[in-house]
Order: C-alpha cells, then structure tokens, then sequence
C-alpha cells in the first residue's frame, strides 16, 4: 500500500469539504482518497445482470490501460501535481485526459463508497493543461464561434431563430419585447441543426397545445456553456453562464424549459457554481410535460404500436442534480419513462444498463469533435444493447446523444432508428 495512502474513517470516507473551492488541494484530497478498488470502471456488482453489459467506463473499456480510468486519472493528477510528470511531457496526457465523455459513470460509482467528485476533477484538469499546453486543436473552432457568435456551431446569432419562423401563425412570445413566466431555451444544438430542430418545433406546438404560456430569447439566445465547461475552458463557460444568469433574472421568468440534457445539466448544476443568485427554477422539458401527463392535460389521439427502449443521457440522469454527500444519486428518470407508458400502444422494454448506471451514447466531453472513432465506438456499444432488447426504436431526449448515436449505426448491419421523445409525442397527438 502506499506510502500516502489515506485510509478510510467511515464507510464513505472521508468527510468532503465541499464547501471549499475546487482547487489544487481539492484535486490532490479526491486523487490521495483512491483506494484502487475499480468501482469506477464497473456498473455495480450488485446491478450487473450480464457480463457482456458489466462495464460503465467507455474509456477503459475501449483501451483497457487503467491510466484510461477513474483511478488511474488519479495517479496522473498525483503525478502531474508532484511534478514526476511535466503537462507537455507525454502525448499521451491529452490522450488520457480529452478521450473521456466526461459521462459521470466513473463519478457516480465512486460516490457509492466515497464522497468524491471526479468529473469536477476532470474539468479542473482539463483548465490546467489548456494553461499550460493550450486547447485541443479540434476544439479551437467551437471556442471561436463562442467569442464570435456565442454558439457553438459557427452560425450567425440571426439563424439562432430560425426554427422557429415556420410557427409565425401560433404566436410565439419574443421575451426581449414581451412577457411570460415560462422561457423555453432551445440550445445551440436543437435551435441550430437543420437534422434536429424539428424536434424543438414540435415540443414548441405541444407547449402551444397544451395552453402554456411561454417564449423564446429568438436570435439573442446564447451557448448554455456546456462546451466549453466539459472541454477545460472554463472561462468562455464562467462568461456564458454569468451573462445567461443576469439576462434570465433581468426577464423576471420563473421557469426555464429546455429539451437539451446537456444544457439542463449544465443550467442546474453547474451554475451554481458561478455564485450568483437565480430567480428561476430550471426544469427539462419532459419534466414539464410529465407534470401534464399526470393532470391528464394531454390527449392522444393517435395509438403508436411499437415497442421502444429509453436511453438516459448522462447530463439528464446522473449529471443532473448536485452532489449531496450520503445521498443516492437523483436524476430525470422516470418522467420520460411515465411519457412514454402514456402514449397509447407503445410498450417500454429496458435496457441492463439504465438510469445512473446507463452507457454514454460518446457524444459529450468533447469526445464527438475529438476523438470521432472513439465515440463512435461508444455509440455503436449502446446500439447493440438496444437491440438486445428487441425495442423497434431507441428514443431519447438529447441532441448530442441523438447525433453520435446516428453517426455509430452508420455501416452497423442492423441499423436502429432513433426519435426523440418529443416527435414520438406529436404523432401520438
């Protein structure tokens, strides 16, 4: 055992002091805690219900080095902190520390034996190498949409808007002129991509259908800061969440409404990093909705018969909720999963890894720009275990996850479809 090995005073631990900043000593108290167990890169034992879907790390499961795992970033931070190991030493650094999705499987894990938090020690990496060695040049692209146009896709802030130009006739509220208690925040993703913003047009008609009273920030909408926060540059992320913050205060709304996991995620949890006071509450979409669905507020009109399988996305499941020490991990679980049961004819059959023991589609982290084989390699993974379960069709809630999961069936022999919950819902309707 190692000379500086802290051993455990209670069943979880060490009692973490969250409260402080998250810093050096921070890095070094989560790194020094490992006790090398492997939890990080297992589902656990006691939810395992095959080999074949045993595994929660996409990273080491792909490469099998454990430097590519939870305790053996832990050892590199040790490394790099103490000085064995010089930042722009090794290629392989970038490889070890960029290859992660940033998916939480490892962090959600080791929570259940230790109060740790290793996707924040990730970010903390990350913002360390880009000091000292610079962004990934895969990545300088997106930084520059975001000092330019505040999104991630290089498109000018006039299209931020334009999906929504087609629903002219249902009179949808412009909150920069008018008023409303509901702000629905689109995303860079879904408001952006010629593919998936017929899925945020549909959830915007089933709002309308549903009496709800909302509108949108139109072309003056910005990047929520996921990007940049999971890709180490936390500065671009600190501008972004700080000025989204003032401007949603400034708006006076008391919901914000978003069909993106990755900005629910990071709109929830990772703003309450920035210190500064929010005067909303924060809610995902299928939230919302399934609050409907109980009130009976929605109507089908339509039987779908089809059986389908939900994907939870990291940023909506175990990413979603901040950390509380002692605590089970929470998450949007079975709201989409209620949805789902609501839509007359369709049967719901579960994958083996589901809720915050579920694979990552690879989307997230970076991964998807970075590192295409690898999370295409993750995708394709997911894929085969929808299948597993004879579902007719993989439907989820994210764009990130909709795209790299398309982009992994691509030469798979059989091809899944794969449909948002929200477009699932408007055929129904």
């Amino acid at each position: 055992m190692a000379d500086n090995m802290i051993l455990p005073k209670d069943p979880r631990y060490l009692k973490y002091p969250l409260e402080a900043p998250f810093d050096e000593e921070k890095v070094r108290w989560i790194a020094s805690n490992c006790s090398r167990c492997s939890v990080c890169k297992w589902v656990d034992s006691w939810r395992v219900k095959s080999a074949k879907y045993a595994r929660i790390c996409p990273q080491h499961s792909k490469y099998l080095y454990d430097s590519h795992s939870g305790q053996g970033k832990c050892d590199l931070a040790l490394a790099l902190l103490d000085g064995k190991i010089k930042w722009d030493e090794d290629p392989e650094i970038k490889d070890i520390l960029f290859q992660c999705t940033m998916c939480g499987g490892c962090d959600a894990m080791d929570k259940s034996i230790r109060d740790a938090e290793l996707v924040k020690m990730y970010r903390w990496l990350r913002a360390e190498y880009i000091k000292k060695v610079g962004p990934l040049e895969e990545h300088k692209a997106m930084l520059n949409s975001l000092k330019q146009y505040d999104n991630v896709w290089l498109q000018p802030r006039m299209k931020r808007n334009s999906w929504a130009k087609d629903l002219a006739d249902l009179g949808i509220k412009d909150l920069n002129k008018e008023k409303a208690e509901v702000l629905l925040f689109a995303g860079c993703t879904y408001g952006l991509s010629e593919e998936l913003k017929g899925t945020v047009v549909n959830m915007a008609k089933i709002l309308k259908k549903m009496g709800v009273d909302f509108g949108t920030l139109g072309d003056q909408e910005m990047c929520c800061g996921s990007p940049p926060s999971k890709t180490g540059n936390l500065a671009e992320f600190e501008r972004l969440g700080k000025a989204n913050i003032k401007k949603f205060n400034e708006l006076g709304v008391k919901t914000v409404l978003t069909p993106c996991a990755g900005c629910y995620g990071t709109l929830r949890v990772e703003y309450e990093e920035l210190g500064e006071k929010m005067n909303f509450e924060v809610l995902h979409v299928t939230e919302y909705l399934e609050q409907l669905t109980q009130e009976k507020k929605i109507e089908y009109k339509k039987e779908i018969p089809i059986s389908v399988t939900w994907h939870d996305p990291c940023h909506l499941g175990r990413m979603s909720r901040p950390y509380v020490p002692g605590k089970d991990l929470e998450g949007v679980y079975e709201e989409p999963r209620n949805i789902l049961r609501g839509i007359p004819g369709i049967e719901l059959v579960e994958m083996e890894r589901i809720k915050e023991y579920a694979w990552c589609c690879g989307g997230g982290g970076g991964a998807f720009t970075s590192f295409k084989e690898f999370a295409q390699w993750t995708a394709q993974q997911r894929l085969e275990e929808a299948k597993d379960t004879g579902a007719d069709i993989l439907v989820t809630s994210c764009p990130w996850c909709e795209t790299n999961l398309r982009a992994g069936g691509i030469g798979m022999e059989e091809k899944m479809e794969i449909v948002d919950i929200f477009d699932l819902m408007m055929e129904a309707l």
